[in-house]
């Protein structure tokens, strides 16, 4: 085996007929195998050769095995996707990660593995079942006395006084963005208290927006529930941070206090949709037990007309996850489909504005400065970064769809699976932080 690799063991809660078993390469992207694969990969020590391998292997599944089945297993099964070295005596480097659909791709590290490791244990009791049901509770509550006290209504007048007051609204992205942080901080620290390792923390691009991410993929060794309290994680601890801020609300009356607590909540409800990568997907995916829904969107379309049979990648899942998937893959295709039109027939209409209210912003902020309004020339910075940044991360997506259709008509060959790796169960919109599991 390759240096750095771990048999991690069945896969559990698994949405497939057959059971799945993982392993962890030394880069950690996990990879899924099959029974007798993986009971193959427990046999190699580095000292047997192929004839003693195969003696062992059919020994342990109770049939005669020869050396032949033995290396094709090798060298279709386990080297492709790097667990096994070129020979089994010597290490040899990874392969590259598989490029799976709305993956984040542009992030950059910001907290090492070991200070997210001590983070995630403060955190930690925080998912004592007594606390989490104190916790929700006092989060209902808040809500319950914001909207009594006429919140609703106080909305309207909160945001007209941010249009004087530029100073609040820094104020309150500066919040949405240390809430984001904290929110990585509730994933990884489900991930160490269900008996997992959280990975690092940082920051990147994902489609149009930016965001923080956490990388909990050890995750996937625990049972299913373990899981689901990672992809909870987040929106547990944004409950937190909701309850505290309506509870600063409710004792102030700060409007702009107000302001962050919708926006919040907003972008809490809008992290359970599944038609990308956010914490609904995963939620889904683990509730399903596939943990790679975005691969099963072809096969699924493929087994769904009348004069194809059914694909391997869809016949290989249970019938009622099969049945879950389809449903899922007949919400996703129309949605993402709405985006890509809207997009194709709105841009050469927005596009005139954006460039004309970056000219404003540019403006705004040189006249900022010049009277040194600091809050004033801040918050137009913000307001270029944002304007500027969905149309990079357009031209990053149509790059990478270029360069993918490039590769797919040159090589015209099965591509690695989607196995799962880093997880990206959070993200937020507008310049607000996100995670990315």
């Amino acid at each position: 085996m390759v240096d750095g690799t771990e048999l991690i063991g069945q896969y559990q809660g698994s949405g497939f007929t057959e059971p799945r078993y993982l392993a962890c390469r030394g880069d950690g992207q996990v990879v899924q195998l099959s029974e007798l694969v993986y009971l193959l990969a427990t046999l190699l020590d580095g000292r047997r050769d192929l004839d003693e391998l195969a003696e062992a292997f059919g020994a342990e599944i109770d049939r005669t095995v020869t050396r032949e089945q033995v290396a094709f297993l090798l060298d279709n099964k386990l080297r492709p996707p790097g667990l096994v070295a070129s020979d089994t005596r010597q290490a040899t480097r990874a392969p590259t990660r598989p490029d799976p659909l709305l993956m984040l791709k542009y992030r950059t590290r910001l907290v090492p593995e070991r200070i997210v490791w001590a983070i995630a244990g403060v955190f930690r009791p925080l998912f004592a079942a007594p606390v989490v049901a104190v916790t929700l509770a006092g989060f209902v509550v808040v809500d319950a006395l914001v909207l009594a006290g006429g919140g609703s209504e106080q909305m309207v007048s909160a945001v007209r006084a941010f249009s004087s007051q530029p100073a609040l609204t820094l104020l309150v992205l500066a919040v949405i963005l240390v809430v984001g942080g904290f929110h990585e901080c509730g994933h990884a620290a489900a991930c160490r208290y269900g008996g997992a390792r959280p990975g690092v923390m940082g920051i990147g691009l994902y489609l149009v927006w930016p965001v923080f991410y956490s990388t909990v993929t050890d995750a996937y060794r625990l049972a299913r529930a373990d899981r689901l309290r990672v992809d909870l994680g987040g929106v547990y601890f944004n409950a937190v941070s909701m309850t505290v801020i309506g509870t600063a609300y409710l004792i102030t009356g700060s409007p702009w206090l107000l302001v962050a607590l919708v926006a919040l909540h907003i972008e809490t409800m809008w992290q359970f949709l599944p038609s990308v990568r956010l914490d609904g997907y995963y939620i889904l995916s683990d509730l399903v037990g596939v943990p790679d829904l975005f691969t099963r969107l072809g096969p699924i379309l493929h087994s769904a007309l009348p004069w194809r049979d059914t694909h391997p990648r869809v016949a290989e899942l249970k019938p009622w996850t099969r049945r879950i998937i389809t449903f899922w893959v007949a919400l996703t295709i129309p949605f993402l489909g709405c985006w890509i039109v809207m997009f194709v027939l709105l841009a050469p209409q927005i596009l005139p504005v954006v460039w004309t209210a970056l000219l404003g912003c540019l403006e705004a902020v040189a006249t900022a400065v010049q009277s040194a309004h600091i809050a004033a020339a801040a918050l137009g910075a913000v307001q270029l970064v944002l304007l500027v940044l969905p149309y990079a991360g357009l031209t990053l997506i149509t790059v990478n769809l270029g360069r993918g259709l490039c590769h797919a008509i040159r090589t015209r060959g099965p591509a690695l699976p989607d196995q799962p790796g880093t997880r990206i169960p959070f993200t937020s919109s507008r310049g607000s932080t996100s995670c990315a599991k």
